[in-house]
C-alpha cells in the first residue's frame, strides 16, 4: 500500500502539470470538463427524443422521458467517454513525453497514472453534476449509490489497462493514434450509452455482452438511480478488466525498452 501512495504521488504532479496546460489561457477553464460532455447530452437528447421519440426503455414513470433519458444518456456517456480520452491520448503518450522517456530515470508507467488521474478529476466533476441533476429531477440518490465503491474502482482499472496497452502499442505502431479516434466513435453506438442493454434485440445484445464497457455503464446506472441490476453478472466482466489491467501492464514491460529509440 505504501508503494501505491508513492506512485500517486509521484504522478499527481504530472497529471496536475497537464491539467493546467490544457485549459492555461481558456476563458472557461476546467468548466471545458463539463460544458463539452452537457452539449453533447443537449444535442443527442433532442435528437434521439425529439426525432426518433426515444424512451427509457425500463424506467419507471415519467423519468423515461425528457430529463429522465438525459440524466440515463449522461451518466452512460461519462463512462464512455472517460476511457475513449484514455485511450485516444495513450496512443501518443510515450511520444508526448519524449524528454523524460530519453533523458530521465524515470518509472514510465506512472505517465499512464498520471493520465488516469487526470481523467478521473473530469470523471468527479461530471458525477458531481450530474448527481446535482438527480437531486433536482430525479428525486434524489438512494442507498443504491453505495454501489459506486465498486464500479468507480472498475472504471479506474479499465482506464489503466487501456492506458498501459495503447502507450506501449503506440510507439510501436503510430497508425494506431489514428484508427483509434475511429474505433472509440463506433464503439459508441455498440455501447448502451444511448439505450439500456435490455432493450437491444438479441443479435446485439450479444455484441454488447462482449463489450468490456458495457457493464460499467450499466452498473454505474443501476448504483446511481436504483434500476434492477444483477450484480452477480459483473463478475467476470470485472475479473476480465482485472486479468486485462495484468496483461497490459505485462506487456508494458516487455515494450518499454524500446521508447526511447521509437520516440
Amino acid at each position: 500500500m505504501r508503494g501505491l501512495i508513492a506512485h500517486l504521488l509521484l504522478a499527481w504532479p504530472l497529471a496536475k502539470r497537464d491539467i493546467m496546460a490544457r485549459y492555461r489561457g481558456s476563458a472557461a477553464g476546467v468548466l471545458w470538463t463539463l460544458i463539452g460532455p452537457l452539449a453533447m447530452v443537449a444535442i443527442y437528447s433532442a435528437v434521439f427524443q425529439g426525432v426518433f421519440q426515444a424512451r427509457w426503455a425500463g424506467a419507471a414513470g415519467t423519468s423515461s422521458g425528457g430529463a429522465g433519458y438525459a440524466m440515463r444518456l449522461f451518466a452512460g456517456l461519462i463512462v464512455f467517454s472517460a476511457v475513449s480520452e484514455v485511450a485516444t491520448r495513450a496512443t501518443r503518450l510515450m511520444q508526448d513525453n519524449a524528454n523524460l522517456v530519453k533523458r530521465v530515470v524515470f518509472p514510465l508507467e506512472l505517465l499512464c497514472v498520471a493520465l488516469v488521474m487526470q481523467v478521473a478529476v473530469h470523471v468527479g466533476l461530471q458525477l458531481l453534476v450530474l448527481g446535482l441533476m438527480q437531486l433536482a429531477f430525479g428525486g434524489g440518490i438512494g442507498a443504491s449509490a453505495a454501489w459506486l465503491l465498486l464500479v468507480l474502482p472498475w472504471m479506474l482499472v479499465l482506464m489503466m489497462a487501456v492506458a498501459l496497452g495503447l502507450a506501449a502499442l503506440g510507439c510501436y505502431l503510430r497508425d494506431l493514434q489514428h484508427l483509434i479516434p475511429l474505433i472509440m466513435s463506433g464503439l459508441m453506438f455498440l455501447s448502451p450509452v444511448f439505450y439500456p442493454q435490455s432493450a437491444a434485440p438479441a443479435p446485439l445484445r450479444l455484441l454488447l455482452s462482449l463489450n468490456p464497457l458495457s457493464a460499467p455503464i450499466e452498473g454505474l446506472r443501476a448504483a446511481w438511480f436504483g434500476e434492477p441490476y444483477s450484480w452477480a453478472d459483473a463478475t467476470w466482466p470485472l475479473g476480465v478488466a482485472l486479468l486485462g489491467l495484468g496483461l497490459m501492464r505485462a506487456l508494458f514491460l516487455r515494450l518499454r525498452p524500446g521508447f526511447a529509440d521509437l520516440v
